[in-house]
């Protein structure tokens, strides 16, 4: 079974947003999508997934450079949000499963 990750962005006016490209995976993968933005004024990353039978996003976590990052729920258990720097993050899915076939949305905020 084929399990299908696409990215897309949540854009603000003005800010550039760069995001891996869709990726067609097996199960039991680990896989990181990348997200760079120009505004290093931006200091919070957030990372969203949207399921294919749902419309809403549903937020997986968010953090700051050099400091620990937070996640909503159980997420914890099958993410792990990096950042490389104030304008740089990754998220990994540790293990990827059909349930984690979705669109994966980066978007960043100052607060």
């Amino acid at each position: 079974t084929s399990i299908n990750i696409l990215c897309d962005l949540l854009a603000a006016s003005a800010v550039i947003f760069q995001q891996s490209p869709p990726q067609i995976v097996d199960k039991n993968q680990e896989i990181q999508i990348n997200c760079k933005h120009n505004d290093s004024s931006l200091l919070i990353m957030l990372w969203y997934q949207q399921r294919k039978e749902n419309t809403s996003m549903t937020l997986i976590g968010s953090g700051y450079y050099q400091q620990s990052q937070s996640y909503e729920g159980e997420f914890e258990k099958q993410f792990t949000v990096a950042r490389s720097s104030t304008v740089e993050g990754t998220l990994t899915i540790k293990n990827t499963d059909v349930s984690h076939s979705a669109v994966y949305f980066c978007a960043a905020s100052t607060q």
